[in-house]
């Protein structure tokens, strides 16, 4: 089981942000760093995968065509995390994620849903929400409950836009925590697209880098970051080594003159 992607072109009227696009094969309980610079096509990526942004080509999820799945079975398949975070309804979080997962599926049994919440507020960490209203929440705990409407429907492919953007560090490392474990444990895709190189390295598998000159490189860290990779897509001088544990880190040392950059 694996999700490829093959000849994808997506954007907008005006501008395409990919042209034919082509990845290689991404498997099973693969957690994947989408990373890159602003306007490069992060969030239009996962948007084309969720099947809220036009896009044409080959997206296949366990050798089924993502775009031609009916609404309710997409929702089975992708679990999808907008930037957006959720808005600050006077519903208290359990009632919220409840209403997603029974909408999203309609085959599970009220138990069998109640038992998936308990699951995913005690992984997140969230308990102490569960009865608070969204108006009463700050954007990080709103964040987390949309996360949470996410995960609790066991989804094959989740794809995550800045699910840590509202986080502070503790929060951010639950947050992945939950993604790394949804990858090992249920053999979940993960595509999480993220500003922070340092904590995306220190969770994931692979890194798929999207570059201003519309190009996309998919690999393990060590491969794909070089410093010659960093320059063209950052603008920056830079290096990957190891921390004490041996996860990859990212040391900027300088920026390059605009003029080399863009």
């Amino acid at each position: 089981m694996s999700l490829r992607l093959n000849g994808v072109d997506a954007g907008y009227r005006r501008r395409l942000v990919f042209r034919n696009l082509t990845l290689p094969e991404i498997p099973r309980g693969t957690l994947v760093a989408v990373i890159g610079p602003n306007a490069v096509g992060k969030s239009t990526l996962l948007k084309s995968l969720a099947g809220v942004q036009p896009a044409s080509g080959s997206m296949m999820l366990h050798e089924e065509p993502l775009a031609q799945g009916r609404v309710d079975q997409r929702v089975r398949q992708v679990g999808y995390l907008p930037q957006t975070l959720p808005q600050p309804v006077p519903l208290i979080a359990y009632e919220i994620v409840f209403s997603a997962c029974r909408s999203a599926r309609p085959d599970w049994s009220r138990a069998h849903i109640e038992r998936a919440i308990e699951a995913t507020f005690k992984t997140l960490g969230i308990h102490k929400l569960a009865l608070r209203r969204l108006d009463e929440m700050s954007g990080g705990q709103r964040q987390m409950v949309g996360l949470a409407q996410v995960l609790v429907r066991r989804t094959p492919l989740l794809l995550l836009d800045e699910p840590t953007s509202a986080l502070d560090l503790h929060w951010q490392l639950n947050v992945l925590n939950a993604v790394r474990a949804a990858s090992d444990c249920d053999g979940v895709i993960a595509l999480v697209a993220s500003h922070d190189l340092n904590l995306s390295l220190r969770f994931c598998d692979q890194v798929l880098v999207l570059t201003p000159d519309g190009g996309a490189e998919l690999g393990r860290p060590e491969v794909v970051l070089t410093p010659a990779m960093l320059a063209r897509t950052y603008g920056i001088e830079a290096r990957v080594e190891r921390c004490s544990h041996g996860y990859p880190i990212v040391l900027a040392d300088n920026a390059v003159t605009a003029s080399d950059y863009f």
